[in-house]
């Protein structure tokens, strides 16, 4: 995904990237001084003063995170409608190309039976013109008569079928490519979505930290207006960024899985396979949220790239060649698809529904991530996916 910044890019989630809302969060607990590991009592010296100081920075910090936060629902907003715009163009497109395709086949196959009826029964087409040419035939077969008057009429008959048959076949190949267009939109305004849910999840992080501190200097000094100030503002940014995580948790719920590119799926089943217990679907989901199995490729704002979207930290760990071409590229679908197996396999995708539960949220510290992609598994595996 091209903006994407997930927790397993990174060798330890503590140094994972830190963009959009997240980015904005830690530059203003930094720059209030909410990071410092050490309580305010530690300072034995420490005045009164002194913890106001900090309380007010705590509560100007608190509330440029509140702010943040209402931006991220706006952001979370947008691409949640484009989701159901782009999903939905997607569905009409299908189903446009759908009819196109079998108005095509219908036009070939009645063009098929009126050259059979031709040699049949006589009859070149339906109705009194279909008749009149069907006998002018045989009249000419039976009586003797002229045969180019028969082939002037077949030929006259065979241009039209192929003009009408060239015609539909064009019009369903154009609502084919529309379709594949449209498709391709909703993958990236799915990748879009999961992006904003990714900035809310680093935000919690960094609300944790603020939160972490504020309590500190309540602890301190608790008579102190300005900390009980910074303390409420911070449940309020607290409280804001959860219901964010229950929206982005809500549209990822009607995501679903979608068909398989054949290449992919036979790398999917055959990467599975190296790691006993995994089920091929789960990699096939992981691909799918990833990067509409090759769709949207990065590189993402943070440097992720490839289809199963790694950092090159992490792919230099658990990268390997996959189609044994001699390279490891991210880039490559073999060995993107290979070495994410060997990266969930380390952490337990072998082992069970739990297991692959806590392999999945390696690979992305998101608790909307892990549902989404098992979910889309489990209908991948119903399919019949993978076998």
């Amino acid at each position: 995904m091209s903006t994407r910044a997930r927790g397993h890019r990174t060798s330890a989630p503590t140094t994972a990237r830190r963009t959009g809302l997240a980015l904005a969060l830690a530059a203003t607990v930094t720059a209030s001084g909410l990071l410092t590991a050490a309580p305010a009592s530690a300072d034995p010296g420490r005045t009164a003063a002194q913890a106001r100081a900090d309380a007010a920075a705590a509560a100007s910090a608190a509330q440029a995170a509140v702010v943040a936060v209402a931006r991220a629902q706006e952001e979370l907003a947008r691409s949640t409608s484009a989701v159901g715009v782009a999903v939905g163009a997607s569905v009409r497109a299908q189903v446009e190309a759908d009819r196109s395709a079998a108005a095509a086949r219908r036009e070939r196959a009645a063009a098929t039976a009126r050259v059979r009826a031709i040699y049949m029964d006589g009859a070149l087409g339906s109705g009194a013109v279909g008749a009149r040419r069907g006998l002018a035939l045989l009249t000419s077969a039976v009586s003797g008569g002229d045969p180019a008057v028969a082939e002037r009429a077949f030929s006259s008959v065979r241009r039209g079928d192929r003009a009408l048959v060239a015609q539909r076949e064009a019009g369903a190949a154009a609502a084919g490519r529309q379709a594949q267009e449209a498709q391709s939109g909703a993958s990236a305004a799915v990748a879009s979505l999961g992006d904003v849910a990714v900035r809310v999840g680093r935000a919690e992080e960094a609300l944790g930290v603020a939160r972490a501190r504020v309590e500190a200097l309540a602890g301190e000094a608790a008579q102190l207006q300005a900390a009980e100030d910074a303390a409420a503002a911070l449940a309020a940014a607290q409280a804001a960024a959860a219901a964010l995580e229950v929206a982005v948790s809500g549209r990822a719920a009607g995501v679903h899985a979608r068909g398989v590119p054949a290449d992919y799926a036979d790398l999917y089943v055959r990467a599975a396979a190296t790691c006993a217990g995994m089920r091929p679907a789960l990699l096939a989901a992981v691909g799918q949220v990833e990067s509409g199995h090759g769709v949207s490729t990065g590189p993402s704002a943070a440097g992720a790239v490839g289809p199963m979207q790694f950092m090159p930290a992490t792919f230099a760990a658990y990268g390997v060649d996959g189609d044994g071409d001699g390279d490891v590229e991210a880039g490559d679908p073999a060995d993107a698809v290979f070495s994410a197996a060997g990266y969930l396999c380390a952490n337990g995708a072998g082992g069970g529904r739990e297991a692959e539960a806590a392999a999945v949220f390696r690979y992305n510290h998101a608790d909307w991530y892990v549902q989404l992609v098992q979910r889309v598994a489990d209908e991948l595996a119903a399919q019949g996916f993978g076998g």
